[in-house]
């Protein structure tokens, strides 16, 4: 047997090891994307559930709740899954109560393309699933912050949105945001009013009724929103 043989066993092999390694790490088509995480429990919480836009739940609930809140932010996550959540099971499932997204940076940006992006997905009516899902994943995002790859990804598992529409939808707002500085979105309307209310850098709930309107902005917890919700529900006298 030629010297050389062994050789070119043991380099063959090596290669293969080599590309064994690879395919491990990223899998065969390249790195793999981050797997997004929540999406049965967003579709628990939301299913069934009436959307417009920003509002979810029924136009004709007695009680209407704006939130401000900054989906990009881990304490606008915090307070999602501990007071919004629960709010919406209670009493936007049972219509006791509407709840609107309204966008509202706690940094420096007055627009984001988290909340640029989240407000295309509801004109096809799924704001507040894309949202939700963005929240629960800020853990995946690197020290850059929120960035269009990310955004994607989130659209690709939003139950029921259409993917390539909300692509088209969110480019185009994008374009308009950079292009004409007159342009003013929803989401420019949700930061202007948050200023003129003089709203503080952290989520911010109005509640409103027939027994009138209360301001929580001291970050409440879920049992002061349960009240501000059933004093504002029933009309004065």
């Amino acid at each position: 047997m030629s010297p050389w043989v062994p050789r070119v066993l043991l380099a063959v092999l090596a290669v293969g090891v080599g590309y064994a390694i690879i395919a491990i790490a990223v899998g065969e088509g390249g790195p793999q994307a981050v797997e997004i995480e929540g999406r049965p429990e967003v579709q628990r919480l939301i299913a069934g559930i009436r959307q417009e836009e920003e509002r979810l739940g029924s136009p004709d609930a007695p009680v209407e709740i704006d939130l401000f809140t900054d989906v990009r932010s881990v304490p606008g996550a915090d307070f999602q899954r501990e007071v919004v959540d629960p709010l919406i099971n209670e009493y936007v499932r049972t219509d006791r109560a509407q709840i609107n997204l309204r966008h509202f940076s706690f940094g420096r940006t007055a627009v984001t393309e988290a909340a640029i992006a989240a407000d295309a997905a509801g004109a096809q009516g799924h704001q507040w699933q894309f949202a939700a899902l963005v929240l629960r994943n800020l853990g995946l995002v690197d020290e850059d912050g929120v960035d269009e790859e990310f955004l994607n990804e989130i659209a690709e598992v939003t139950p029921g949105l259409e993917h390539d529409e909300w692509e088209v939808e969110f480019e185009e707002e994008l374009e308009l945001q950079s292009d004409d500085p007159d342009y003013e979105s929803a989401v420019d309307t949700d930061g202007k009013l948050a200023f003129e209310l003089k709203l503080p850098a952290q989520p911010v709930m109005i509640v409103s009724g027939p027994g009138g309107a209360e301001t929580l902005d001291e970050v409440p917890t879920l049992d002061e929103a349960r009240l501000a919700i059933e004093r504002v529900e029933v009309p004065p006298g």
